[in-house]
């Protein structure tokens, strides 16, 4: 087979899909045309990598995590009072005031942040505040050697203070929990070991915080990169790297599968008329039509210049699909208000033994498209005998 003469340096079969992210800017899948966007991509990856370097302990939506929270405070609050009422039957020496007092802040933190007049992010400090205040209030009124609830709120602001605090406020946090130890073990006479064991704790838990952040930040610049390097950049999509791997294992796995291989009728009028700025408004609105009528059922992707392709699962009506994708780009204006149409060309797993055989007889049918007067698609021929005869020209 013949490739298109326009398209002789980027045949489909004459060079593979490459993805380099460059400090200077980033190449386009299939090395065809330069990125016009470098600074815009530059600007994503640092983003989104601040985003997760400042971000990356809260992955939840803010409805999410106020949901969590409000399940969270009404427990807190649930084993607070439940404690209040065993001390009270029981008649227990620790003092009825302390499980009052921290279910009565579970509870009035519950009833802000379900009004929604309390910002989620003040719940911790809310609650780090609350804790300290009740574990300084233990520390200064206790006599004799530290109790277990006593000993046990000062792990959870170490805890808390880790969690909940960037890492230079909490390491000063944390040494001001331990100084009020030491000051209330000395006052009171020891026993000093618990110091040192809070200490300890400190410093583990402040290795965990560090080691966890730092891990998860790594994990978010390789998320992102992954990201970027399978994304174009213009217009959202999977780029060809990233659809081809999916091809491939669709070509072994999916017996029924097609693809359509899509190009934008006349792209290059439209950037020698109206500029290259929309030609890329013309690009995104297309491959927002292309997603919309693709749906969840297939996959689309930026394939190089204005080409797309769609990857479509066995037992989808494909000669549907691809009448569906030219009818709905012509009806709605893209771009400047313009009409434009586009030309596919589509080719099923079965008719072919090859993966490059595949991507070969729908780029043969999109030229076909083409040649028979563009906006239309073209399933049928020519067939893979006349493609492997040369009788196509």
């Amino acid at each position: 087979m013949r490739c298109r003469p326009e398209w002789e340096q980027g045949c489909l079969f004459r060079e593979r899909a490459v993805v380099t992210l460059e400090v200077g800017g980033v190449s386009r899948p299939g090395g065809r045309e330069p990125l016009q966007e470098t600074q815009g991509v530059q600007q994503v990856i640092r983003q989104l990598l601040l985003g997760w370097r400042t971000t990356q302990r809260w992955r939840l939506t803010e409805g999410q995590r106020r949901a969590v929270y409000l399940w969270v405070l009404a427990l807190a609050a649930a084993s607070q009072l439940i404690g209040a009422l065993v001390i009270a039957v029981a008649g227990a020496a620790t003092p009825l005031w302390w499980p009052l007092a921290g279910g009565s802040i579970c509870l009035a933190a519950w009833v802000l942040l379900w009004s929604q007049r309390l910002p989620w992010q003040w719940v911790d400090y809310g609650i780090l505040g609350a804790a300290s205040l009740i574990v300084a209030a233990q520390l200064a009124l206790h006599d004799g050697p530290l109790k277990a609830d006593t000993l046990f709120g000062c792990v959870f602001l170490l805890l808390a203070g880790f969690s909940i605090l960037p890492l230079p406020q909490a390491v000063l946090y944390v040494l001001a929990v331990l100084s009020a130890v030491g000051v209330a073990l000395l006052v009171h006479g020891g026993p000093y070991s618990l110091f040192w064991n809070l200490a300890l704790a400190g410093l583990l838990t402040a290795h965990l915080s560090t080691f966890g952040r730092n891990i998860s930040i790594e994990r978010a610049e390789t998320k992102a990169f992954e990201s970027l390097a399978n994304t174009d950049a213009l217009t959202g999509l999977e780029n060809r790297r990233a659809m081809l791997a999916r091809v491939q294992a669709s070509f072994t796995d999916d017996a029924g599968a097609a693809v359509l291989l899509i190009d934008i009728d006349r792209f290059k009028r439209i950037n020698d008329h109206f500029g290259h700025d929309v030609g890329d408004r013309v690009l995104r609105d297309v491959a927002v039509r292309l997603g919309q009528v693709v749906g969840a059922g297939g996959h689309v992707a930026r394939w190089g210049g204005e080409e797309f392709l769609v990857l479509v699962p066995g037992g989808r009506d494909v000669q549907v699909l691809a009448s569906v994708l030219v009818q709905r780009v012509q009806a709605q204006p893209v771009g400047a208000g313009m009409t434009v149409t586009v030309s596919v060309g589509g080719a099923v797993r079965p008719e072919v033994g090859s993966l490059e055989d595949w991507l070969q007889l729908a780029d043969a049918r999109l030229y076909m498209a083409k040649e028979n007067g563009r906006n239309r698609a073209e399933l049928d021929r020519p067939d893979w005998l006349e493609l492997a005869g040369g009788t196509v020209a």
